[in-house]
C-alpha cells in the first residue's frame, strides 16, 4: 500500500512548483510597473522641465544638445538598470523569467502605441486619446527629449517608441550583468570590468559635453540682433534652418524661438510695424488695400518655388485632374466623380478660410478670372494641416477634394491616406518645380516695407538670402530656390 504514494509524491512536488513561479513572475511585473510609474511621475515633475530649458540655452551648440540627450538617456538607462541588478539579487526567479517581468510592460506599452499613432493618422504631434494618455506613462520621462528631438528627424513615431522600450531594456541589462561582478578572476580577485565600462563611458559623455559647451562660434547676425521675421506655415523650416545657420543657435532653440502666424497675420504684422520682414506667398487683395490704407508699401523679393497641389483620398481611383476642370469643381460645374472618371459619389470640394495663403493662391492664380463657389461652413478650413486631415478623414466614401503647399503636405503633415493628383499630366515633385513644368508653381517671398531704411541686421539678412548659402537653406528648407 506504501507503493502509490511513493508514484504520486513527485507529480505533486513539479505541480506546487508550477503555480509558485508564476506568482513570482507576476509579483516582479507588477513591481517593475509599479517602480516605471512613480519613476516616470517623479522624474517628470523633478528633472525633466529642467533638462528641456538646458537643451534650449542660449549657447548651446546642436552637437551640445545631442550629447546631452545621450547623457540623458543613459543615465535613465541607468537608474533602470540598477533596479534589474537590485531585482536579481532579492528574487528566487532565475534570469529569463527575471528578465521576462517586463513583458508585459513590453507588450502593453507596444500596443497602446500602435493604437495612439493610428488614431493619430501617423503624426506623433496629432495623437490623442485615452491610449495615448495612458501612454504617456511609458515616455513621460523622455518629453523634453521628444520634443527637443523633433528638429533633427522626421521619424518622431519611432523615437516615441524607442523611448519608451529604454527603461525595459534598462532592467533587462541589470538582471542580466547582475551576478557577473561576483566572478572571481584566475587571481582570485573580484573581475569588475563591467563598473569600469560604466564609468568610463560617462566620463566619456561628460567630458565630450564640456568640450562642446567651451567650443567658441561667431554668428553672422547675434541673436539679440536678429530681426523679427514672421511668416506663412509653410515657411517654418525654412525659417527655422535660417534663424540655426545665421545665428548659431541649436536647431532644437530655433525652433523653440521661433513662431510663425498665418499668412494674413504675418501681413498684418508687417503693416503694423510688429514685424521687420515675413515669408509668405503673394499677398491677397485685402492685404493689399489694408497697405494702402496704412501708407505702406510692400516690397515682394521673390525667394524660392513650391508646388500648389490638390490631394484627394489615397483610394479614390482618379489620379489626374486638368486645370480645367479643377475650376469647374470650384465653380460649382462639376458635381460628381463620376464627370472626372472617378466614381458616381458627389465630390467635397473643400476651400480654405479668406486671406490665407492657400485661399490666396487658389482665387488669383488657380481660378483666374472664375469665381469660387461659397462653400458650406463645415467645409471650410482654419488651418492647413485641417486641410489634409478633412481629406484623409472624410467619411468611409473618400470623395473629399482638397488643396496645399507640396512641402507642407509632403513633409510637415505628411497623412499616408491622402495622394497628391497630378495636374494636366505633371506630377508635383521638385523636379517639375524646378523646370515650371507643373502648371500651378506658387513662389515664396521676403516681403519688406519699401522706402524704409532697414537696419544692419534686416540687410545681411537679405544678402545672405540671395547668397549660395542662403539658396542652399532655401533647398534644404523645402523650396526651389528662384535662382539655383
Amino acid at each position: 500500500m506504501s507503493d502509490p504514494k511513493g508514484v504520486i509524491t513527485e507529480p505533486e512536488k513539479d505541480a506546487s512548483m508550477r503555480p509558485t513561479w508564476f506568482w513570482s513572475w507576476l509579483g516582479g511585473t507588477f513591481m517593475f510597473g509599479l517602480f516605471s510609474v512613480m519613476f516616470n511621475v517623479f522624474w517628470s515633475m523633478a528633472v525633466a522641465s529642467n533638462v528641456q530649458l538646458l537643451l534650449r540655452r542660449e549657447g548651446v551648440t546642436d552637437t551640445a544638445v545631442i550629447v546631452m540627450m545621450i547623457l540623458y538617456a543613459w543615465i535613465v538607462g541607468l537608474i533602470f538598470a540598477a533596479y534589474g541588478a537590485w531585482s536579481a539579487r532579492i528574487s528566487s526567479l532565475r534570469k529569463l523569467p527575471l528578465m521576462l517581468t517586463g513583458l508585459l510592460s513590453l507588450l502593453s506599452g507596444l500596443g497602446l502605441w500602435i493604437v495612439g499613432l493610428q488614431g493619430s493618422g501617423g503624426q506623433p504631434s496629432e495623437v490623442g486619446g485615452s491610449s495615448w494618455q495612458l501612454f504617456s506613462i511609458y515616455h513621460a520621462w523622455a518629453e523634453p527629449v521628444l520634443e527637443v528631438l523633433e528638429p533633427y528627424t522626421q521619424h518622431g513615431e519611432i523615437w516615441f517608441l524607442l523611448t519608451a522600450l529604454l527603461p525595459i531594456a534598462g532592467m533587462v541589462v541589470g538582471v542580466g550583468v547582475d551576478r557577473y561582478p561576483a566572478v572571481i578572476g584566475k587571481n582570485g580577485k573580484v573581475d569588475r570590468r563591467w563598473q569600469w565600462v560604466v564609468a568610463a563611458m560617462s566620463a566619456a559623455l561628460v567630458i565630450v559635453l564640456t568640450i562642446t559647451l567651451m567650443l567658441p562660434h561667431r554668428p553672422l547676425i547675434a541673436e539679440r540682433d536678429f530681426p523679427v521675421v514672421d511668416g506663412a506655415t509653410a515657411a517654418i523650416p525654412f525659417a527655422q534652418d535660417m534663424l540655426h545657420e545665421l545665428t548659431g543657435m541649436s536647431k532644437a532653440r530655433a525652433a523653440h524661438e521661433l513662431r510663425f502666424n498665418t499668412t494674413h497675420q504675418a501681413y498684418v504684422n508687417l503693416i503694423d510695424k510688429k514685424a521687420d520682414l515675413i515669408l509668405v506667398a503673394g499677398p491677397s487683395d485685402g492685404e493689399l488695400q489694408l497697405a494702402k490704407d496704412r501708407g505702406v508699401k510692400l516690397k515682394l523679393t521673390p525667394i524660392g518655388r513650391d508646388a500648389f497641389i490638390f490631394l484627394v483620398h489615397s483610394d479614390n481611383p482618379v489620379h489626374n485632374l486638368s486645370s480645367k476642370q479643377i475650376r469647374r469643381i470650384y465653380e460649382g460645374s462639376i458635381h460628381n466623380w463620376s464627370e472626372v472618371g472617378g466614381k458616381d459619389q458627389p465630390i467635397v470640394a473643400y476651400q480654405r478660410e479668406e486671406n490665407s495663403g492657400s485661399q490666396t493662391y487658389m482665387q488669383k492664380k488657380v481660378m483666374a478670372d472664375h469665381e469660387m463657389a461659397e462653400p458650406p461652413r463645415e467645409h471650410t478650413i482654419g488651418i492647413m494641416g485641417g486641410m489634409i486631415n478633412a481629406v484623409a478623414d472624410f467619411n468611409k466614401d473618400h470623395n473629399a477634394l482638397g488643396y496645399s503647399f507640396y512641402y507642407f503636405a509632403n513633409v510637415m503633415h505628411k497623412r499616408q491616406e491622402v495622394k497628391f493628383l497630378s495636374i494636366d499630366g505633371v506630377v508635383p515633385n521638385k523636379e517639375h518645380i524646378r523646370s515650371q513644368q507643373y502648371p500651378f508653381t506658387a513662389q515664396l517671398f521676403v516681403v519688406t516695407r519699401e522706402g524704409e531704411k532697414s537696419s544692419p541686421s534686416v540687410q545681411r539678412l537679405l544678402q545672405w538670402l540671395q547668397s549660395e548659402e542662403g539658396k542652399r537653406i532655401i533647398e534644404k528648407g523645402g523650396f526651389v530656390p528662384v535662382n539655383p
